[in-house]
């Protein structure tokens, strides 16, 4: 690893954990938030809850969302043994979309490279997990299992917040194809949770041609380390 990369990291945590290394099984939190399926579709709000395990990039999300006043969905997104999945039932029992794959794979695990502000201790030099900074403030993360590799790049300012990240192509769902499009994601209102700095705010966005297309933005409400 470059020393940039290494600063970045060390400032990272530093910002993250400003009472030192903590050591836990992983996190938790609860949020609040909205999303869309298009950027000609309204906004529906959901509520959900979210497992980081270890200090990797696996995770599972499970969300309830309100899509009409009748009309609720559950959801369910995760990457967990190397592979990733989205299920989504209306009602909680009708199939509404379900995916797995290499495409879903690689996706879910840039997602899980995406959120590691909310699981901080995950800023490091592992098995699978390489860093590099190309530029001040700039850290690119690199996962690669033998099977899956996604990187990202994260934005990190002077003080170790992370603001957040791109890629270039992680897996859209065209129809029934996946379509490797540029993809952002914004950071925002640090706050102290049981140890823990992470950011509360978050937004996340296609970038298409004709224009940005956010389609999910969210609140955390409750944090808490795994011990």
């Amino acid at each position: 690893m470059d020393e940039r990369a290494q600063e970045l990291l060390e400032r990272i945590q530093r910002w993250a954990l400003p009472q030192g290394p903590i050591e836990c099984k992983g996190t938790w939190l609860r949020q609040v938030g909205e999303m869309r399926l298009a950027p000609d579709r309204p906004w529906f709000p959901f509520e959900g809850e979210q497992w980081f395990e270890g200090d990797g990039i696996e995770f599972r999300w499970k969300a309830r969302a309100r899509l009409a006043p009748l009309l609720r969905a559950s959801v369910t997104d995760a990457f967990q043994g190397g592979r990733g999945l989205l299920v989504a039932r209306v009602l909680g029992v009708i199939p509404m979309a379900r995916s797995r794959g290499p495409a879903t794979d690689k996706g879910e695990a840039m997602r899980g490279i995406a959120e590691l502000p909310w699981r901080p201790m995950g800023f490091r030099e592992s098995r699978r997990l390489t860093w590099r900074a190309p530029a001040p403030g700039r850290l690119h993360a690199t996962y690669d299992d033998g099977r899956t590799r996604a990187t990202l790049e994260f934005q990190v300012d002077q003080e170790g917040k992370v603001l957040g990240c791109a890629a270039s192509d992680r897996p859209r769902l065209v129809g029934t194809t996946a379509v490797d499009t540029s993809w952002r994601t914004k950071a925002s209102d640090y706050r102290e949770f049981d140890h823990f700095r992470i950011p509360t705010g978050a937004e996340v966005a296609w970038m298409l041609p004709e224009g940005s297309y956010a389609y999910w933005r969210a609140e955390i409400t409750d944090f808490k380390a795994l011990r």
